[in-house]
């Protein structure tokens, strides 16, 4: 009985840890700051950043316009580059403001099977503990935060791949592929977070917005 009345304590003070980091952490907007940045500053920028490195191609052979590839290669280029200054601006500005998230991972003091219960629950795969409701829903917008952060970058990074494309190779279309599943799966499971967060906000209180 020694070593299961050590066990108990021992799960409490885990979950007691777990608790007092989740105080506090909130989502206060992740949904809408993601929705502009992908509805407005994103496609704004390819396209500003697409045509100017295009003119400058243009200018820099010469006001020749026949090897159209090479020159929008040029200006996805150019759009890569503006996206990671203006990914790196936005998320300073705009997603971390959206939230207060914590320095500690809430899911620290936990075991692994511990975290993977946390995480289906968030996820909709299992039934939500009311017991633990605080960690969880701490650990949903930490889940959120990093996501969101992520999907900033995500659309980012294929634009250094169309020139490969734009030249045939096959390699670059499995990794532009590749991208596309990772970023589907990233929108999939912030959009679940946000819905878990719906479902366990308390009466009256601001809802976070998938």
């Amino acid at each position: 009985m020694t070593g299961i009345d050590d066990l108990i304590p021992r799960s409490d003070d885990r979950w007691a840890t777990a608790t007092r980091r989740a105080q506090g952490i909130a989502d206060q907007g992740l949904g809408s700051a993601l929705k502009r940045y992908y509805t407005i500053y994103l496609p704004a920028g390819v396209i500003f950043f697409v045509a100017a490195g295009t003119v400058l191609g243009i200018f820099a052979l010469g006001g020749a316009t026949t090897d159209w590839p090479t020159l929008l290669g040029l200006g996805f280029i150019l759009a890569f580059l503006g996206g990671v200054i203006g990914g790196l601006l936005y998320n300073a500005k705009k997603v971390v403001p959206a939230a207060k998230s914590g320095r500690v991972d809430v899911l620290l003091s936990l075991e692994d099977e511990e975290r993977k219960g946390i995480r289906r629950q968030i996820l909709g795969k299992s039934p939500v503990d009311p017991d633990h409701l605080v960690v969880s829903r701490a650990a949903a917008v930490q889940l959120r935060k990093n996501l969101a952060r992520q999907l900033i970058w995500a659309p980012v990074l294929p634009l250094i791949l169309i020139p490969q494309l734009l030249g045939g190779s096959a390699f670059g279309s499995w990794l532009m592929a590749a991208g596309v599943a990772v970023w589907v799966l990233g929108v999939r499971d912030f959009q679940r977070a946000g819905r878990f967060l719906d479902r366990t906000a308390e009466p009256g209180a601001p809802d976070a917005k998938a």
